[in-house]
């Protein structure tokens, strides 16, 4: 069976951390492809200053030349709030018979309950939950730790099912985009945190 792998976000901007989740996502589970889509019009949060063009733009960019590593602009290129369950809903489609693993970070798993149509989108794929050096993996409501409970497994190619939830084990880099942002609204060098940082010039 193909297995995609499937990392969804704003990168507002894309650096170094996003690329070395997506390569754990490949390398550790042995995925055919790992697809990083740009949100379009993000229903949780604000739009961002940069376009959704741009920041496809910069996933491009940065990916360049990394085997397996899949820019997708679909969510780009539609219109309305980017919901994650029709964007693994038209993948699924897209390639019926492939395993869709999706990765989202430990803060947003802690609000998964707030998604459009949560509970559906835990049969859609295999999850993957990925820790972050600020969040931890606890506070979950009653809902989320039932769901934890019932459908969690150890992350390798041979547990890998629709409908079940993982952690990933990966390197906890201390970047995030808003840092990159905050420092480049400084006149800081952000070089050392993403492979775009010429392009961001004037951007933030």
């Amino acid at each position: 069976m193909q297995k995609i792998g499937i990392f969804g976000g704003t990168f507002d901007p894309i650096h170094y951390g996003h690329i070395e989740l997506a390569r754990c996502m490949r390398d550790q589970l042995q995925l055919n492809e790992v697809r990083l889509i740009p949100t379009g019009l993000p229903p949780h949060r604000p739009p961002s200053r940069v376009s959704p063009q741009q920041r496809f733009d910069w996933v491009q960019a940065a990916i360049t030349g990394e085997a397996g590593l899949i820019a997708d602009d679909r969510e780009v290129l539609r219109e309305g709030y980017c919901y994650t369950v029709d964007t693994l809903t038209e993948l699924q489609q897209d390639t019926p018979d492939a395993l869709l693993v999706w990765l989202i970070g430990a803060d947003s798993w802690l609000n998964l309950t707030r998604w459009h149509r949560w509970r559906e989108l835990l049969d859609l794929g295999h999850l993957l939950i990925a820790a972050r050096p600020d969040y931890a993996f606890d506070g979950l409501s009653a809902d989320l730790s039932e769901e934890f409970a019932r459908r969690h497994v150890i992350a390798n190619t041979d547990t890998l099912s629709r409908g079940k939830i993982s952690l990933l084990s990966s390197p906890l880099m201390p970047v995030s985009s808003t840092l990159v942002r905050e420092m480049l609204a400084r006149g800081e060098d952000v070089s050392a945190l993403t492979p775009v940082w010429r392009q961001l010039a004037g951007k933030y």
